[in-house]
This record gives C-alpha cells, structure tokens and sequence, in this order.
C-alpha cells in the first residue's frame, strides 16, 4: 500500500493487525488487512483476493470526511476498473445516510455498473428519486428480498439498526443521553437476522460477490456502543460478519472507524480513518 502524507510534517502510519485475537477463529487472519491513517491521502492500493466492488463503500467516508473538513481519502485500483465489465449491484439501505452515496456514485458510473436500491418504505424510494430500480421491501422478511435481489451480479449490504435518543436530555445538565431501539429495529432483527437473509438470498441467487460495510470493535463485547439502547449493535454486527465468512460467498467486508466532531477522540489537527478490509474470492 502506498501512503503519501499530504505535508512534510504530517506523517502518515500503516500497521496491519489481525482482524481478531490470535485465539479466535471468527475469520481467516491471512485475509484481514487493517489500514490506520492519519491526514494522509492514498493513491493506489491492492488487496489481495479483493474485488473491485470492495472499494465502492470507500465512497461514503470519502465524502463524510471532505463534509468535516478531513482531506480526502481517495483509494482507487484503476486496472481492476478498467477490466471490470458492467456489473448489475444492489444497495440494501439505500435510503440511508452512507447508502444514498454509495447508490448515487454507482448511478453516476452507469457505464461500469447497473444500480439497484433497496428500502423500507415507499417514503424512502421518493427520497431518493422514486426510480424503477428501486425496490422496497423489508430485511427481517426474506420473501420481500427476492424480487431486488433476482439477476444481480453483486451485493452491497448497508443496512444498519439506528438508536434514537430519549427526549428530555438537557447537556447543559451534564451526564450522558440514553438511547433506545424502536420495536422491531433492534440490532438482533436488523443486523443479525436482516443481515443474514440477505446473505441467504444472495447465495439462493447465485450472487458473485457481497459487500457488507460494518463497524469496528465486533471483538470487544465490552465496547460501549453495545450498551447504546441495551442493543448489543456490534456483538450482532459481527454474528453477521461471521456468518458472511462461513458461507461460501465471495466475499469483502469492510469495517470502518471515523473521528468526528461529535466524538470524545476527536482532535482538529488528527483526523482518523480507519479502514479493515476482509476478502475472499471463490
């Protein structure tokens, strides 16, 4: 991986890291490849057993970042793309804040690619544009993904439980907001099972590859982010990860961590991406 800082004096590190600790087996560790960058810009990258489709779901952080005024993060494998012929992709939560950038870049690349969308509500396919190749339909029931999911050639999973915050939280107060999962939004019915049938459906459908976009700390079942509406988000993210590793599919997962404004380790002159891509070919 090629890593060029941006200025002399901002330095720009690389480590690779298991995905897991040496004592698990959750996913292949040869296959997990972890990139921590700190304010710099990557020109070039080459994932081994990686399909070009991995580097779709790079789009979301590029443009979040650029919004917060990070530098962008452009990782681009143009030989890959220029060999790939035009592909037939779905975006499951497309309506969502990463999925309409992934769905509209690969609406923009019509040439490469033939994007398909998938949301939960009719509100949701006018949001974004109400196209016919939008398709809406509910994860947590596998007979609605079958009409999306019929024909395509790959599979962008960007669904994702959203907690919501309490009314009555006053900051000026101090202390923390509680957060809560609305019935039948839970991470066990959205990440796990939602997740899972859409794996199922891939594979029925012969599905070339599946990309699902995560979050890091699936390992650390103590990570804070479980204790967020007792929901236990990542510990069903992760089920899910394994359960993709495990099913035969080609596969790349990516699982992402970004320092934002909002974040207590936000610091204005260290903005942090960081980036671990998992891959499998057939």
């Amino acid at each position: 991986m090629l890593i060029r800082p941006t200025s002399p004096s901002s330095m720009a590190t690389a480590t690779r890291v298991p995905l897991v600790p040496s004592s698990s087996s959750l996913l292949p560790l040869r296959q997990c490849h972890e990139h921590f960058l700190v304010n710099c810009f990557v020109t070039t990258t080459t994932l081994p057993e990686a399909s070009t489709l991995s580097y779709l779901s790079s789009f979301p952080q590029n443009l979040r970042i650029a919004k917060k005024g990070f530098r962008r993060l452009s990782v681009v494998n143009k030989s890959a793309m220029a060999d790939l012929n035009p592909s037939s992709v779905l975006v499951t939560g497309a309506a969502g804040r990463t999925g309409q950038i992934v769905y509209r870049k690969l609406k923009e690349r019509a040439d490469q690619y033939g994007a398909r969308g998938l949301v939960r509500t009719v509100e949701s396919k006018e949001k974004i544009g109400g196209a016919d190749d939008v398709f809406v339909g509910d994860i947590r029931d596998a007979d609605s993904l079958v009409p999306a999911i019929q024909g395509i050639d790959a599979l962008i999973i960007l669904t994702s439980a959203v907690p919501k915050m309490k009314p009555g939280f006053d900051p000026s107060k101090g202390g923390r907001p509680e957060f809560y999962f609305e019935d039948g939004a839970f991470p066990e019915q959205v990440d796990w099972i939602g997740q899972k049938n859409q794996i199922d459906a891939a594979k029925s459908a012969g599905v070339k590859q599946v990309v699902l976009v995560g979050s890091m700390g699936g390992t650390q079942p103590d990570n804070p982010l479980n204790n967020l509406g007792n929901g236990n988000i990542l510990i069903w993210k992760r089920k899910a990860e394994q359960y993709l590793a495990d099913s035969g599919l080609p596969y790349t997962i990516i699982s992402y961590y970004t320092t934002e404004p909002s974040k207590p380790d936000f610091h204005p002159s260290k903005p942090t991406l960081r980036l671990l891509f998992c891959s499998r070919r057939r």
